[in-house]
C-alpha cells in the first residue's frame, strides 16, 4: 500500500490549461497567441502548395497541356512528402525555439501519415487564421459602414439595427473564439511533427 502511494506521489500530475472566460477574453492580446497565429499564417508548405497548385494546373490546361495536370500534382505531392518534415522542424525552431532532430530512418507509412495529417492541419489553421482576420476586420467595423435603408436584406434584417447588431456580435465572437481554435490546431501540428518527423527523446 505504501509503495503504491509512493508511486502515485512520484508521478507528475497532468494539468490541462483551463480556458476560463477571462483567459478567453485576453487570448487575442497575448504574445503567445500571436506566435501561434503567425505560425499558422506564414509560409505553411502544404497550404501554400494547395493554393499555388490550382494556378499551375490552370495554366497547363489553358496552354493546351491538360495531361500535364496530373504530373504537376504528383510532383507537388513528392516534393511535399520529401521536404515537409525538415520544413516543419525549421518552422518550429523559428517560431517556438523548439529544436528537433531528424529521424535517422524514415518509414513510408509514417511519411504518408505525416503528409496527410500535416496537409489537413496546416490548411485548417491557415484558413481559420485568414478567416479570423477578414471576419474580425469586416464585422467589428460593420457599425461604421454597414447601415442600409429599410428593409435591409442582410442577415439580422430587415431592420438596419438588427443587421448591424448581428454582424457586430458575430465579429466579437469570431475575434475571441477563433484564436483559441487556431492555438489548439497548431498544438496538434506541433505534436504531429514530434511524432512523425523527429526522433523521440
Amino acid at each position: 500500500m505504501s509503495n503504491d502511494r509512493a508511486t502515485m506521489q512520484s508521478r507528475p500530475t497532468r494539468t490541462r490549461p483551463r480556458v476560463g472566460p477571462w483567459r478567453l477574453l485576453t487570448l487575442p492580446f497575448r504574445g503567445e497567441t500571436w506566435r501561434h497565429l503567425l505560425y499558422a499564417l506564414l509560409i505553411p508548405l502544404f497550404a501554400g502548395l494547395i493554393l499555388t497548385l490550382q494556378y499551375a494546373m490552370k495554366a497547363a490546361y489553358d496552354s493546351g497541356h491538360a495531361k500535364a495536370g496530373p504530373l504537376v500534382l504528383l510532383a507537388a505531392i513528392v516534393f511535399a512528402a520529401s521536404a515537409g518534415p525538415a520544413f516543419e522542424r525549421m518552422r518550429l525552431r523559428i517560431f517556438f525555439d523548439e529544436h528537433l532532430v531528424a529521424r535517422g530512418s524514415r518509414r513510408v507509412p509514417g511519411a504518408l501519415a505525416f503528409l496527410f495529417v500535416n496537409i489537413v492541419l496546416t490548411t485548417l489553421s491557415f484558413a481559420i487564421t485568414i478567416g479570423w482576420v477578414i471576419v474580425s476586420a469586416r464585422n467589428l467595423t460593420y457599425p461604421i459602414w454597414g447601415w442600409a435603408p429599410y428593409p435591409d436584406p442582410a442577415w439580422g434584417g430587415p431592420t438596419p439595427v438588427g443587421a448591424v447588431t448581428l454582424h457586430f456580435l458575430a465579429g466579437v465572437v469570431a475575434f475571441f473564439v477563433l484564436p483559441w481554435v487556431v492555438v489548439r490546431i497548431t498544438e496538434w501540428q506541433r505534436a504531429a511533427v514530434r511524432r512523425f518527423a523527429a526522433d523521440r527523446p
